[in-house]
């Protein structure tokens, strides 16, 4: 099945370039045929993503790191790709389901009562993966009797994110790094002010990454072990965030993250009130030597 996934996606015909969510919107309140054809795809594709996951933790744990905790990430990974092609195969024309979109924006289905994000294991990735849904999708189902017309789906950034943030300057302290949603980095000094700059808008722009991925794990029942989280560098280039001690992770674009573990220690608090959706404040004293 897996092969025949990937020769499917190689083969499919060119479609006008539908957003997976404007396609999810319309089926929403299509016939049960369309809904099971998108659940289906959906969830073939999660499969898929999710089983090349667990492919490439065991090449790497062959090539580069023989480690247990390896181990119980590909074993973790795996079996999330097992469910879900064996969920797909549950679903029929009599499967209750419901089609919606969720608070982060990931596409959210119901089915019989269970709920699954259709979302890719690579944030970076994921708006190739869902152009592969609505291919596979427009294949099946005349999209132009259901759309009216094309949206272009936003494509995943190749470039290190940096976040817009706000300095402050005073005579009697040093430069201060401002996010929008409370972060604050106050440095004894000015020099290297162009390195600070870059840094503290790229860790405030990975923070909201890892603190958006987080409360979708957490709203679909995902346990985070704040003592255990932590963000790993991959040899592959996303790195791999530990959620807890039984195998759950992530992989994201985190690189400036990565080797800065005392930051994110610190920064849990703010972490854990950004995924309940709570506004707070965060000062951080002598930010230099977490960010440099």
């Amino acid at each position: 099945m897996y092969t025949a996934l990937l020769q499917a996606r190689n083969t499919a015909q060119q479609t006008p370039a539908y957003s997976l969510n404007q396609l999810a919107e319309r089926v929403a309140d299509e016939p049960a045929p369309l809904q099971s054809d998108l659940a289906r795809i959906a969830l073939t594709e999660l499969a898929a993503v999710y089983a090349d996951e667990a492919e490439q933790a065991r090449y790497e744990m062959q090539h580069h790191a023989k480690k247990p905790a390896l181990r119980r990430w590909s074993a973790a990974v795996q079996k999330l790709a097992d469910d879900y092609a064996a969920l797909a195969e549950t679903v029929t024309l009599t499967t209750p389901i419901q089609v919606s979109i969720g608070p982060e924006g990931s596409l959210y289905l119901q089915l019989d009562g269970k709920l699954v994000v259709v979302s890719s294991p690579r944030m970076n990735e994921q708006s190739a993966f869902e152009q592969r849904v609505v291919e596979r999708f427009c294949n099946l189902n005349r999209c132009a009797d259901l759309l009216d017309a094309p949206v272009l789906p936003v494509p995943a950034r190749t470039n290190i994110a940096r976040a817009t943030t706000l300095w402050s300057f005073s005579q009697n302290a040093g430069p201060t790094c401002i996010s929008r949603d409370g972060l604050e980095f106050m440095f004894k000094n000015s020099d290297n002010l162009v390195q600070k700059r870059d840094t503290c808008a790229r860790v405030v722009a990975e923070l909201n990454i890892l603190a958006t991925a987080l409360a979708r794990e957490i709203a679909t029942g995902t346990r985070v072990d704040w003592r255990q989280l932590a963000v790993h560098a991959r040899v592959d280039g996303d790195e791999q965030v530990i959620l807890n001690g039984t195998g759950h992770y992530l992989r994201l674009p985190l690189p400036t993250l990565a080797p800065r573990r005392e930051l994110l220690k610190r920064i849990q608090p703010w972490l854990a009130a950004k995924t309940k959706g709570t506004p707070v404040t965060f000062v951080i004293l002598n930010a230099g030597p977490l960010l440099e």
